[in-house]
């Protein structure tokens, strides 16, 4: 019988070794994410939302979340492509104004984790005792996904302990 072992890599992520007893398989936190915002002061039209899009997608970025509000797009990439990405908006869409912020996504992965709340409850209590300021959730079959502005070790550590079993 296998034991309940835990591997511990770097950067936040910790994986159960035992998958047939946990509901929570792993947690990652990744810190390489930047959120891109550009703000026009008209509507913005769907042509130019294809277009900001594919001239992304030609200089070989890869968005990982595209919103699109009344005057306002908003994407996430990896903190690599961030100046290229700056230089690209400044050159091809001058009347936009950019804003950019560094993000933490924090990732709770586990098949059915989302199908009651008891996991959810959890992380929250733990986010809203450390002060963690939770910015988007994102829920899939899967995986709990976060956005948030700042998340110590000890906060990773202790969702850890309580989640992995």
């Amino acid at each position: 019988m296998l034991q309940n072992q835990h591997l511990q890599t770097k950067d936040g992520t910790k994986i159960c070794e035992k998958i047939e007893n946990s509901a929570v398989k792993s947690i990652v936190k990744s810190e390489q994410l930047v959120i891109i915002e550009m703000k026009k002061q008209t509507l913005i039209e769907e042509i130019e939302i294809y277009n900001i899009y594919n001239s992304l997608l030609q200089n070989n970025v890869i968005v990982e979340a595209f919103e699109k509000e009344e005057n306002k797009i908003q994407f996430r990439i990896k903190k690599a492509e961030q100046n290229k990405v700056q230089e690209l908006l400044d050159s091809q869409y001058p009347s936009y104004i950019l804003k950019q912020k560094d993000l933490i996504k924090l990732s709770i992965v586990g098949y059915g984790i989302t199908q009651d709340n008891i996991i959810l409850n959890e992380v929250m209590e733990i986010l809203q005792q450390d002060k963690v300021q939770v910015m988007n959730v994102n829920l899939t079959q899967s995986k709990i996904e976060m956005i948030v502005k700042q998340i110590e070790n000890k906060t990773i550590e202790e969702l850890h302990e309580k989640l992995i079993k």
